[in-house]
């Protein structure tokens, strides 16, 4: 390990002024505002690992701090240091505490927190084969923990021009073509977090935050203008928010960086582990880049926007960009007939043509390749699965039949009698973890049937989207119900939900359950022999009451086989004692689990911004206790 005095002695290049810097970061994210506008409190967090990339950012967000009224930033500025101890060398932890010591001294910034990665017992970092990867993703996971638990939305990383070199030829290695090749991106959600709740699209705090938004909207990195596009439902019964992270020195290289912690006297970490080419495919192209072993068209060398591989790049990051805000336009043209969030359904009318969607959008696309079209299209197509869909992502590969089967609308010059072919497509199909059906008409957003008996197929072009039903060949989705810790010191205290952790359960519900020590329970689909032993089980018990709440809430919000992909939370006989969604509890006060309590979200979703409210169905916010003498109250959830 050599530490910042003798590597500083090797930077050349010119200092990055903090002007330069702020207009980069500008451009991606923007200061919190209150709803009238304002400037609010504004809340960094960086992740330092000691290395000359993030010495750079702690030094500019440093500076920014102590000039923010100069800048026209908030005077509540509050800047928050992570360093991530990887525990992967016998001398990391003590690596760590120097950085810290240096972020203290150099910078003052003094509250800066280590976070320690605790690897699975029994394993050995530096002997793991992909070291590197599960790295990257305890680490990832131990910011966006940090960041939710602070109450920090906004996270900034300092990946710096030469790491999105390194991470093209990567890609270039394994196969990736097309969008694949379009670089790193400056704004994303935080990766490898998405079941920590509060660190990817979950936990939305109450503030107004403008550089919130820029995460579902299309930055532009030729013009840098902002074109807000997509925008998390925030209703009531539905997650949003989220860790986001920046990357503000992309257009940095490295020497400048280095000179740049030159000039303000900082020191900086080589990491040895990062220049060992034997170590990951990563470290060797990263020697060969910094002896000039590649051909010059992947070697960039003092002119990175010059190596072909860069332009490449963005020509591809342009055309994604321009891609996507079509889409959008198209997705914010759909009609939202219903959504019902209990059970995870939605109709949708898709627009038939495009110019009926946007008129201007099929100027856009006349004249161009199908290809073209096809891949907006499914870009459409991708939004409105992400609403139903188990998945984090569907890839768009997988989506070329299901796009010409939703969506053949654009009028195409070069598909002549396109529209003809619509008849002939299929109106049940199964993609992504999702069931589209055709829906007939007249539209019954609680039932669709495919019986031939049924009127025909909707001409307005309706589609009903549920839940896959679950595959008997894998396994079901399940989630342990956990126990609040136990407190030695005073057993008789009253839990709160504060102690209960947040689960994903099927990538779909954010469910909390405050259980009061009883061992065994799960979170499972509502699957139909569950449904028919509750069934049993009431009648026997003579729960008519139940039976009829039971009935009711399965017709109106549930009907046919997508019940059976509703949550049910089970005992450990695998028995139903609730169903969150719905807001019942199908047990009497005389079971011992009638104290266990809940709370049920839906996952981010982003709906067209002209769905209104009344057509979406939303979660439960309380519990409707469905026992005799009891049935319809509520009871605060």
């Amino acid at each position: 390990m050599s530490y910042g005095v003798l590597a500083r002695a090797k930077a050349i290049g010119s200092p990055v002024h903090l002007a330069t810097f702020l207009k980069s970061l500008l451009q991606i994210w923007r200061p919190p505002s209150t709803k009238s506008g304002t400037p609010g409190p504004l809340k960094l967090a960086v992740a330092v690992s000691g290395g000359s990339d993030s010495m750079t950012l702690a030094t500019f967000c440093s500076q920014i701090a102590q000039s923010r009224n100069q800048n026209g930033l908030s005077d509540q500025i509050r800047l928050q240091a992570f360093i991530v101890d990887h525990g992967a060398r016998i001398e990391s932890t003590q690596e760590a505490e120097q950085v810290k010591l240096w972020l203290h001294k150099h910078l003052g910034m003094s509250d800066t927190k280590i976070l320690p990665i605790k690897w699975p017992h029994g394993v050995t970092p530096s002997e793991l084969s992909n070291f590197e990867t599960e790295a990257r993703s305890l680490r990832y996971k131990a910011l966006g923990k940090a960041c939710y638990e602070a109450n920090i939305p906004s996270l900034l990383v300092g990946h710096h021009e030469a790491d999105e070199r390194e991470t093209l030829i990567m890609r270039l290695i394994e196969g990736y073509r097309g969008e694949g090749l379009r670089g790193i991106s400056s704004v994303a959600d935080i990766p490898h977090c998405q079941a920590i709740y509060g660190a990817y699209g979950s936990g939305g705090r109450n503030y107004n935050v403008a550089g919130e938004d820029l995460a579902t909207a299309e930055i532009s990195q030729t013009s840098h203008k902002l074109m807000p596009l997509l925008q998390d439902y925030r209703k009531p019964g539905f997650e949003y928010g989220g860790v986001k992270l920046y990357r503000p020195l992309l257009g940095y290289n490295k020497r400048t960086l280095q000179a740049t912690l030159e000039a303000a006297g900082v020191p900086w970490v080589n990491d040895p582990t990062n220049i060992d080419p034997t170590l990951s495919i990563r470290n060797t192209i990263r020697h060969l880049l910094q002896r000039g072993l590649l051909p010059k068209a992947l070697d960039s060398g003092l002119e990175p926007e010059s190596s072909t591989l860069r332009i490449v790049a963005r020509n591809i990051d342009r055309k994604y960009r321009r891609r996507n805000h079509r889409a959008a336009e198209l997705f914010q043209a759909c009609s939202v007939i219903s959504f019902n969030a209990k059970s995870g359904c939605l109709h949708v009318r898709i627009p038939i043509s495009s110019r009926e969607a946007a008129p201007n959008i099929q100027d856009k696309l006349e004249g161009r390749r199908t290809a073209e079209v096809e891949h907006v299209g499914a870009r459409l197509v991708q939004h409105l699965l992400n609403i139903v869909t188990p998945h984090d992502h569907i890839p768009l590969q997988s989506l070329e039949f299901a796009t010409q089967a939703m969506f053949l609308g654009f009028e195409d010059p070069h598909v002549p009698n396109r529209q003809n072919v619509r008849k002939d497509q299929s109106s049940v199909f199964t993609v992504g973890g999702v069931l589209c059906q055709r829906a007939r008409s007249p539209i019954d957003t609680l039932q669709v049937s495919n019986s031939p008996a049924e009127p025909v197929l909707d001409p307005e072009y309706t589609w009903r989207l549920t839940r896959q039903p679950y595959p008997m060949s894998l396994p079901e989705a399940e989630c342990v119900v956990l126990r609040p810790p136990l407190h030695v010191t005073n057993p008789g205290r009253k839990f709160n939900y504060l102690e209960t952790p947040w689960q994903l359960w099927d990538g779909r519900y954010w469910i909390q359950v405050l259980n009061l020590g009883y061992p065994g329970f799960k979170i499972r689909p509502l699957r139909r022999e569950r449904l028919v032993r509750l069934r049993e089980t009431l009648k026997e018990q003579k729960q008519d009451q139940i039976l009829k709440a039971l009935k009711v809430a399965l017709r109106s919000h549930a009907p046919g086989n997508l019940r059976y992909t509703i949550p049910a939370i089970v005992d450990a006989n695998d028995e139903v004692v609730i169903l969150p969604s719905l807001g019942l509890k199908v047990i009497g006060t005389d079971h011992w689990a009638w104290t266990m309590q809940y709370r049920i979200r839906y996952k981010r979703v982003v709906l067209p911004n002209l769905v209104k409210d009344e057509v979406v169905v939303a979660l439960p916010e309380r519990e409707m206790i469905a026992i005799g003498g009891s049935h319809g109250q509520e009871k605060e959830g």
